[in-house]
């Protein structure tokens, strides 16, 4: 058996093993997983508010004060940073199709990206494959 690796999420952890995928609040068998999705959700939010921010500092610079101007510009540049920094670990199964219930779990986009790639490695040697 493969030894199982705890991935640190926002909230709660991820347990990949031979046979299942353990959340915080779920577990999901690799038998019934169909779809393994990685997204970053607040990205397009997060551009657009950058944007307001650094267009809002530009268009009022006459008006605003230096410490003013300071941070609209820093929150244009921290706001879309963070935004592609969060992301949504989106696990379906195939008998929960056509349900609102599906398993999403938040944390760091790179840190669910790698725990996407060994759910699948996982699901390949379930199911007697190779791991990509």
């Amino acid at each position: 058996m493969r030894d199982e690796r705890v991935t640190s999420v926002i909230i709660g952890n991820i347990t990949v093993n031979d046979s299942a995928v353990v959340t915080h609040r779920d577990s999901y068998l690799l038998d019934t997983l169909s779809v393994v999705s990685v997204r970053r959700p607040f990205f397009a939010p997060g551009v657009a508010s950058g944007l307001v921010f650094g267009g809002f500092a530009v268009m009022f610079a006459d008006l605003l004060y230096a410490g003013e101007i300071i941070g609209s510009l820093g929150a244009a540049i921290a706001v879309p940073m963070i935004a592609t920094q969060i992301g949504q670990l989106k696990l379906l199964s195939r008998d929960l199709r056509g349900s609102e219930l599906s398993g999403v779990v938040w944390g760091r986009y790179a840190a669910l990206n790698q725990v996407r790639r060994e759910i699948v490695d996982a699901l390949f040697r379930h199911k007697g494959g190779t791991p990509s």
